[in-house]
């Protein structure tokens, strides 16, 4: 005699599975149509929340074609917009864009690394030549500079600035060391003090420092170009815990960074 089996399931549980993997299928057709009509913006969202990182695109399609000509490793820096500076990173993305709505972008570079914010401003936008006295568009610069920090001082380590001078180009009038020393530091001292008296942080945090033309960015060749790209003021913002972070090191990343770019 068989023995009646008691199965109390219907026979039909694997319907449950197929029924949610049907959903799930439509929920993914669902978003790639509505991604044949995104624009960059949308784009950006969507990576921002898939990856929790930002995404750089290219202009899109004005036909509604969707995303053109996105480049491949798409997932990087984006173009962010802030209305003001509330945590350390938004920093960066602050000068950006204030770099780009002055059109001093030929003047001024802007690299942001691993917890700071390094600004390169070309000779000529601060001092006139063999002066350390502030250019007026420099005062302008360096009190946005200041607005934009005072709402974070509590998370910055130290304000650097550092003064360059470059070789002189006639043989027949060599820098000397004391002047060449001096205009350095006096140029980056001048930054500082005009920073500290906007009373934004502890003035212990802010240093200034002259390298005169030792440290240079491009080597000595005796060509005006080379000068003007050796004559500069830096400012380095560190987050707190990120303050003992050496010029050496800061001009290697943007050096990688720079080689990455025109590959």
């Amino acid at each position: 005699m068989k023995r009646k089996i008691n199965d109390s399931s219907s026979g039909y549980n694997w319907m449950d599975t197929y029924g949610d993997m049907v959903t799930l299928l439509l929920t993914f057709f669902v978003l790639l149509y509505s991604m044949s009509t995104i624009d960059s913006n949308k784009w950006k969202v969507l990576v921002t929340a898939l990856t929790g990182r930002y995404v750089q695109t290219s202009q899109t399609d004005n036909k509604g074609g969707g995303i053109a000509d996105l480049p491949s490793g798409a997932i990087g820096e984006v173009d962010k917009k802030v209305d003001e500076v509330i945590e350390f990173d938004d920093l960066y993305y602050y000068l950006k864009q204030y770099v780009e709505e002055q059109d001093i972008g030929s003047e001024v570079n802007l690299h942001k690394g691993d917890g700071y914010t390094f600004i390169t401003f070309r000779n000529n936008i601060f001092f006139d030549g063999d002066s350390a006295v502030l250019r007026p568009q420099a005062k302008e610069i360096l009190d946005f500079l200041g607005d934009a920090i005072k709402g974070i001082t509590d998370q910055i380590g130290e304000i650097r600035a550092y003064g360059h001078t470059a070789r002189a180009g006639n043989a027949d009038q060599p820098n000397t060391v004391e002047g060449d020393r001096v205009l350095s530091s006096l140029r980056a001292v001048n930054v500082i003090i005009h920073l500290q008296k906007k009373n934004i942080m502890e003035p212990s945090k802010m240093v200034s420092e002259g390298y005169g033309e030792t440290r240079p960015i491009a080597p000595h060749d005796g060509t005006e170009k080379t000068r003007i790209k050796n004559r500069r003021v830096e400012i380095y913002i560190s987050k707190a815990d990120k303050s003992n972070i050496t010029l050496e090191k800061i001009y290697n990343e943007i050096n990688k960074d720079n080689t990455v770019k025109e590959k």
